[in-house]
């Protein structure tokens, strides 16, 4: 059966490629464009092995995403990988405060994608 993956982010470009990316890996692929579409499709079809967020975003950004998707039931123990252009060590942390495990800053190349998901999920 193939992995789960939650994809959030609010540029649609980006949501497509990675969604080309992973899906091409076997991964199935639930995308949403905000936070709020991020947790409503926790609820209506989570658990998912893992999470791949955006930290700008409008309205909640990927760190308040992930704090709030690890603090539901369906979400907790969930792995969550930041992709952003965001790198500072400040927000990296505020990450691994709330339970982020793993960064990429964009452009990333769809092989380190690929890697640093598959060693988070397992």
């Amino acid at each position: 059966m193939a992995k789960k993956i939650l994809l959030c982010d609010d540029a649609p470009t980006a949501l497509k490629l990675m969604e080309l990316i992973l899906s091409g890996e076997g991964y199935e692929i639930f995308k949403a464009e905000n936070a709020e579409q991020a947790m409503l499709s926790l609820e209506a079809n989570g658990p998912f092995d893992g999470c791949v967020f955006d930290i700008n975003m409008p309205g909640k950004n990927g760190i308040e995403l992930s704090r709030d998707y690890l603090s539901h039931p369906k979400g907790q123990g969930g792995k969550i990988l930041i992709v952003s252009t965001e790198s500072s060590d400040h927000l990296r942390q505020a990450g691994k405060d709330v339970g982020v495990k793993a960064w990429i800053v964009k452009p990333f190349e769809d092989e380190d994608l690929i890697e640093v998901l598959k060693k988070i999920i397992g």
